[in-house]
């Protein structure tokens, strides 16, 4: 007779399965912070129940752009599978705009005047672009008579809008 020793070995990897690539709100300088994806990624084992799930880089994380995130699932025999999926931040704020105070004008001899360019005059502010562009309706060089409601608009990167207006 002889004795011998059988010995069971894991040599199998988790599956694994990352949600989908997801774009997230972009917040006072453009950035995000990233959230726990570890906790909604599906991953399974043949032999341990519960692998343990990892993510690179790590929620907490102060991200701009895109980040590529990747989560690995490592089971007890240290058998390891990962996957990967893109974080987009994207810029979803308007920019601010200040117009200025009401304004008088002094009417030419035939009673109308021109508009000037108020958009140069305006301030505006962005979370992500450094210089939202600004623009004015009725366009400058307009002829007027009377009261006329101005509108500026300032429309950052993204195509995010704000407007503001003014009487001349």
């Amino acid at each position: 007779t002889c004795t011998f020793t059988v010995i069971v070995s894991d040599q199998t990897a988790p599956g694994i399965t990352c949600p989908a690539n997801t774009t997230v709100a972009g917040g006072a300088n453009c950035s995000a912070t990233l959230a726990n994806y570890a906790a909604s990624v599906t991953a399974t084992d043949n032999c341990a129940a519960n692998p343990n799930e990892t993510q690179s880089p790590v929620a907490g994380t102060t991200i701009t752009g895109t980040q590529i995130v990747t989560i690995t699932a490592t089971d007890a025999a240290s058998n390891m599978s990962t996957c990967s999926f893109t974080v987009t931040v994207a810029d979803q704020t308007a920019p601010s705009i200040t117009c200025p105070a009401n304004t008088t004008v002094a009417a030419s001899a035939n009673c109308n005047a021109t508009l000037a360019n108020y958009a140069a005059s305006v301030t505006a502010s962005d979370n992500c672009s450094s210089n939202p562009t600004e623009t004015q309706s009725p366009a400058v060089g307009t002829t007027i008579t009377g009261s006329q409601v101005v509108t500026l608009t300032a429309t950052d990167a993204a195509g995010n809008t704000s407007t503001c207006s003014f009487t001349v």
